[in-house]
């Protein structure tokens, strides 16, 4: 026999084989997480890279996902976006070569909305666990497959205006944010909100560029200008480095401090009297037994278990919003018995009520959840207060209205 009809046996050989003894790979199905790791993001996408892993393994321990009538393990292909846009949009490439079509990605909203400019070819389903701006959302600007399980920050300006001005009665409130797009949206929905409510509140504004060091100039600028309320909002690694600073310079003898928005991985991170008296927003909270919503208390409480057997702590806001996003994600996969971009993100829309770790919640659609508890207004508690390193602070108002999102009309729907 010749060598080239022995080398043709072989290679067909070798292809009866694969066809009737599937690899591994065949029968797994990889999905896309990308986080930012290093510097400013670093306190957060850990836990985001974490929670991932978990629902991951709970999914995998039920059995995985049905793809076109063939049951598949999820396989998370995580990566690092260096909280920068260019390298976010480099990585998507990466993913869209290897044929990875399903993405959870998200960490600092710059970076999510260079994701949402990427994919309005629709080669590739984004869900975003993060904040972006409101803008992203309207019909002309969203990619055909994107979404975000927590949805616009410009709502953050909203709600907190409105808790500032209905509670404190300020003369004079100012805004201190970090100059990108999370604080840039946190900013619009507070002059809006303030300039139709509340028209007689003088506003200013103040801001500081992500990574900032030392705030020591800027908060030196914010007892200047004297406010009655200083509406903060830095994230990641800014946002315990402006807190401990806030408090080692006395800034709170002098102003109200309303923190707009935290998680618990960044407010651990700030020592407990820094935070005492301090008025903050979250997104969702760890600990929601007085709520009074039974099967919220229970959703959460499974979910703080499951994080907390895994990890040893309780999880982070992020931590909830990723831990929905990917499982958002694969109930679309299962739904549509299909990793199809298009296909997927029309099965969650076709069925868009879910229940989570945050409550009841339904999908509107330009692709962000309105919850029934939407964000959490709580007050920082002092070391001597605490009954231990997890009881961080009070819940005094929840709001559960539409402040959350802007009517889908005004959206362009």
């Amino acid at each position: 026999m010749k060598r080239k009809d022995i080398l043709a046996g072989c290679i067909g050989t070798l292809f009866l084989l694969a066809a009737a003894c599937p690899s591994g790979a065949q029968n797994t199905l990889k999905v896309g997480a990308m986080f930012s790791l290093p510097g400013a993001g670093s306190a957060v996408g850990k836990i985001q890279v974490e929670v991932v892993k978990l629902a991951v393994k709970e999914v995998n321990e039920k059995g995985g996902v049905n793809v076109g009538g063939k049951n598949m393990k999820i396989e998370p292909v995580i990566r690092d976006d260096e909280t920068k846009p260019d390298v976010a949009v480099r990585r998507l490439r990466e993913y869209q070569n290897e044929g990875v079509k399903l993405l959870v990605a998200g960490t600092f909203a710059h970076v999510s909305t260079a994701l949402n400019e990427q994919v309005k070819d629709g080669q590739t389903f984004v869900m975003v666990p993060n904040g972006i701006e409101e803008k992203v959302f309207e019909k002309k600007e969203k990619a055909p497959h994107f979404s975000s399980t927590l949805g616009a920050v410009d709502s953050i300006g909203r709600i907190i205006g409105d808790y500032v001005s209905k509670t404190y009665k300020p003369k004079h409130v100012m805004l201190f944010l970090p100059d990108y797009a999370y604080g840039h949206g946190a900013a619009r929905g507070a002059k809006r909100y303030f300039k139709e409510k509340q028209p007689n509140i003088k506003l200013s504004e103040l801001w500081s560029p992500v990574g900032t060091p030392d705030f020591t100039s800027y908060i030196i600028k914010v007892k200047e200008a004297k406010p009655d309320v200083v509406m903060m909002g830095h994230w990641g690694n800014d946002a315990i480095n402006a807190l401990k600073q806030v408090y080692e310079l006395g800034l709170r003898k002098e102003s109200k401090i309303v923190f707009n928005s935290i998680g618990y991985t960044l407010a651990s991170g700030v020592p407990a009297d820094a935070l005492d008296g301090v008025t903050m927003g979250w997104w969702w909270y760890h600990d929601l037994s007085g709520l009074k919503d039974p099967a919220t208390e229970k959703a959460t409480s499974e979910f703080v278990q499951k994080y907390s057997k895994e990890f040893g702590d309780v999880p982070d806001s992020f931590a909830t919003f990723t831990y929905l996003a990917i499982m958002e994600t694969l109930r679309g996969v299962q739904a549509s018995s299909s990793t199809d971009p298009a296909k997927v993100y029309k099965a969650i829309m076709d069925k868009p009520e879910f229940m989570g770790p945050k409550g009841p919640a339904k999908w509107r659609i330009d692709g962000r959840p309105e919850y029934k508890f939407v964000y959490y207004i709580m007050d920082g508690k002092g070391a001597k207060a605490r009954k231990d390193k997890q009881d961080i602070a009070k819940i005094v108002e929840v709001y559960t209205g539409p402040e959350l999102c802007l009517p889908l009309k005004e959206m362009g729907y």
